[in-house]
């Protein structure tokens, strides 16, 4: 019963060997057009800044960092504030998730980023069907 054991455990350290060497995925031509550099995804490192991610920046640097947590929490807990205003997704919770700017800001400098004014409570997926419009 040992030996057999010993076999089948042999039997994978070799197998897990080869495939530690082995490459995961074949690499594919940087995204930007005309660029031959092969990367494992996407764009190569000369070419990541006209990735969507790197233009938008991290939620952090877009303003949604402690602060705002907090502010959102207090926010859906004011009275009026418990409902989804938008309710334009077949999947809306109806329950607010979130807060949504009416007015889309252009940074957490922006004036309209922390206007109380400007928000409006949602749920995750009224605000997600709302930003995919606009």
């Amino acid at each position: 019963m040992t030996a057999s054991i010993a076999k089948i455990v042999k039997s994978f350290r070799i197998t897990w060997k080869v495939r530690k060497d082995m490459a995961s995925r074949a690499k594919r031509p940087c995204a930007y057009p005309g660029c031959p550099e092969l990367v494992s995804s996407g764009y190569c490192t000369k070419h990541m800044k006209h990735s969507s991610e790197y233009r938008r920046g991290t939620a952090h640097k877009r303003g949604y960092n402690y602060k705002w947590s907090q502010y959102s929490k207090w926010f859906l807990k004011q009275p009026g504030n418990h409902l989804c205003t938008l309710k334009i997704s077949p999947r809306c919770a109806y329950v607010s998730e979130c807060v949504d700017h009416r007015i889309p800001p252009k940074g957490p400098d922006d004036p309209l980023f922390w206007n109380k004014d400007n928000h409006q409570p949602a749920c995750i997926a009224c605000n997600s069907m709302k930003g995919n419009r606009v």
